[in-house]
């Protein structure tokens, strides 16, 4: 199994809502797994965490933010790009303004991938998970409590 790392990013706004990216990818069974997940990406051979969150942010979003931490890991298995990932993700924290974030990619794969972006407060986020949509990382509303007053 291939192994991967990620940087991953909590961006709140001031209301303490965090920004996700509604993303669609076809299977290797070629059926569409469409899902919301953190703003960041795979971490460069070489380069440390915090940088690949500071570039990922800027990448996929136009913003050079201060981000801090990283405030967690968390390990998981996934598939990407048709083969299954050994993945541990870096969390990291930053806040923005509401209006800021404008959805970008950098490569043909990652504008195809990502689809919307969108604030989130951590009862939307329970409702969505209770509805049966796919949001990563699983326990989003328990992180956004635990770490989105911590943003200054």
């Amino acid at each position: 199994m291939k192994p991967r790392r990620t940087a991953r990013v909590l961006v709140f706004d001031p209301a303490g809502r965090v920004l996700l990216i509604r993303c669609a990818v076809v299977r290797r069974d070629g059926k569409l797994f469409v899902f919301w997940l953190t703003p960041g990406g795979e971490i460069e051979p070489d380069e440390e965490p915090s940088v690949a969150a500071r570039r990922e942010v800027l990448e996929e979003l136009g913003l050079e933010l201060d981000v801090r931490g990283p405030v967690y890991m968390e390990q998981n298995r996934f598939e990407h790009m048709g083969e299954v990932r050994d993945n541990t993700d870096f969390y990291f924290v930053a806040r923005c303004a509401a209006e800021a974030p404008r959805m970008q990619g950098v490569t043909a794969d990652e504008i195809a991938l990502m689809q919307e972006i969108r604030w989130w407060t951590a009862e939307e986020v329970e409702a969505a998970l209770l509805r049966g949509e796919n949001l990563f990382p699983l326990d989003l509303a328990r992180r956004m409590l635990e770490f989105g007053m911590s943003v200054g």
